[in-house]
């Protein structure tokens, strides 16, 4: 599921990336300087697993708690892959200069679905091996709604630089959803729960 997620995310910020970048039919006055492009989204290199990794595997007490905590995730990031893969699509619509579709109300019920998605990630407490991973997924959330926020000024406002500063905020939530999940893989392998990812 996490690289599921990581690739919608990629493609999600990669699409309202275009749309800033296309300009797009936005009713704002002739003498208005041009919209400046987004900064280039570049390859971010994965950092190293933690030098205090287990290298055996580790108390039963730690395993279970690694799991408990796992299952309690799934479900919140399968609905919010549900919502991801939607905007996604949506965002695709968007493509050309079509931006009706970014302002008909499916992006602001899904930007609320995906806050009420980040309280409940961060009301859940995660093992200490997997905070660092945990904060970056509340911080992937925190951006896409961020992210929509700007989508939604847009809306309001006609004005093309918050859709800029939406693909910024878009490209920084697949950054740090790529690294949780890359984290994650990371710590499961090490933990030897290899079998449990495979069930």
């Amino acid at each position: 599921m996490p690289k599921k997620l990581i690739l919608i995310m990629i493609v999600s910020s990669l699409a309202l990336a275009g749309i800033a970048c296309g300009g797009g039919r936005v009713q704002t006055p002739e003498s208005e300087e041009p919209t400046p492009l987004p900064p280039t989204a570049t390859s971010v290199p994965i950092p190293p697993p933690p030098q205090d990794a287990p290298a055996e595997l580790p108390r039963d007490s730690d395993l279970r708690e690694l799991i408990q905590y796992a299952n309690l995730m799934q479900p919140i990031l399968t609905q919010a892959g549900t919502v991801l893969e939607r905007d996604g699509q949506i965002l695709k619509e968007a493509e050309g200069g079509n931006d009706a579709v970014l302002c008909d109300g499916r992006l602001e019920a899904d930007n609320l679905t995906m806050k009420n998605l980040v309280s409940q990630v961060q009301a859940i407490e995660a093992p200490s091996n997997a905070r660092a991973i945990h904060d970056l997924v509340i911080q992937s959330g925190t951006a896409w709604t961020e992210a929509l926020d700007e989508v939604e000024t847009f809306c309001e406002t006609g004005n093309p630089l918050f859709k800029v500063t939406a693909a910024v905020k878009l490209w920084e939530a697949g950054v740090a959803l790529q690294d949780a999940g890359n984290r994650f893989w990371l710590l499961l392998m090490s933990e030897g729960v290899e079998d449990w990812v495979q069930r």
